[in-house]
């Protein structure tokens, strides 16, 4: 009988990014093999050189594919979404039969359970209709302010760094490719009612992912806008005893951490960090109203 295959797709464009997969490797190598196979496209920049320590790394715990991204756009974020095209277009032709998934694993995402690759097949394999995409739902994300009408900040989504299938580009029509990929892609998939939320990959800050490592729920983990080097970091180093006994504090933790961010919204008002604490506190309401719901209908907006 044939194992489940799944590619788990590493784009890189500097030398900084490949030091981090090179970490990730060494986790991911300590874990068992898993019960899937899984290729590791290793997608380089078009203006970065292909790493061979990268390669001999991913070689030795699975498939490693060299693939250099053709498309000569560059610029954030037209740059990694023309990356994730090449790489979505490469796996739609040399995985025609697949019904697995493509991962996009960015260099700010550690897997954190020995079995994470496994959660994640068992999950994508666990509807009635394998999905189009499977990964962190980030429902929409208002800043309240005093005395005005809330502003939207961010709409529903799921978050880039997921699981996709492996004909994805067939599913997308062509103006799915003209905006940021993970804000462009969602609509279509949810149309056909094949976006897939899922906990197992789930938003971590350097302030609490020590906690996170010990929530079995959550198998990758994502510091999302997080000082990337540190997060990664804090990801591969091993719980230590006194975290352990502490896990019973957690929940607690957690609480006095959403108070917190409920404070500082009312202060900090503008820019990056602004979104980030109005979205954890809106995945968090969202989490704790949906689970194991369905994603809500689209919102049609007028034009």
């Amino acid at each position: 009988m044939q194992r489940k295959r799944h590619i788990v797709i590493l784009p890189y464009y500097c030398q900084q990014e490949v030091d981090r997969y090179l970490k990730i490797a060494e986790k991911i190598a300590s874990f068992k093999k898993p019960n899937v196979e899984v290729d590791y496209l290793l997608a380089a920049s078009p203006r970065a050189e292909h790493s061979q320590s990268l390669w001999k790394a991913y070689d030795k715990i699975g498939n490693a594919i060299s693939f250099q991204c053709p498309t000569q756009i560059f610029g954030y974020p037209e740059g990694p979404t023309a990356m994730f095209w090449d790489c979505m277009d490469y796996v739609a032709d040399n995985y025609q039969s697949g019904d697995g998934f493509s991962l996009w694993l960015e260099s700010d995402m550690a897997p954190t359970q020995p079995d994470w690759i496994d959660r994640l097949s068992g999950q994508w394999y666990g509807h009635q209709q394998t999905p189009i995409m499977m990964g962190c739902y980030v429902p929409e994300v208002y800043k309240t302010r005093l005395f005005k009408k809330r502003k939207l900040l961010l709409e529903p989504h799921i978050n880039g760094g997921a699981c996709y299938s492996m004909d994805f580009v067939h599913h997308m029509p062509a103006e799915a490719r003209h905006d940021v990929f993970d804000m462009a892609v969602f609509q279509y998939a949810q149309s056909k009612g094949r976006a897939v939320p899922t906990n197992l990959i789930s938003f971590s800050t350097n302030g609490r992912v020590r906690r996170d490592l010990q929530d079995q729920q959550r198998v990758l983990l994502h510091g999302f806008m997080q000082e990337k080097d540190a997060f990664i970091e804090q990801c591969l180093k091993p719980l230590t005893a006194r975290e352990i006994a502490g896990a019973a504090f957690n929940a607690t933790r957690d609480q006095i951490e959403t108070l917190k961010r409920r404070l500082r919204v009312w202060f900090v008002r503008k820019g990056r960090e602004a979104m980030l604490e109005n979205m954890f506190l809106a995945k968090a309401k969202f989490d704790a109203q949906q689970s194991g719901q369905p994603l809500p209908a689209p919102v049609k907006r007028a034009a």
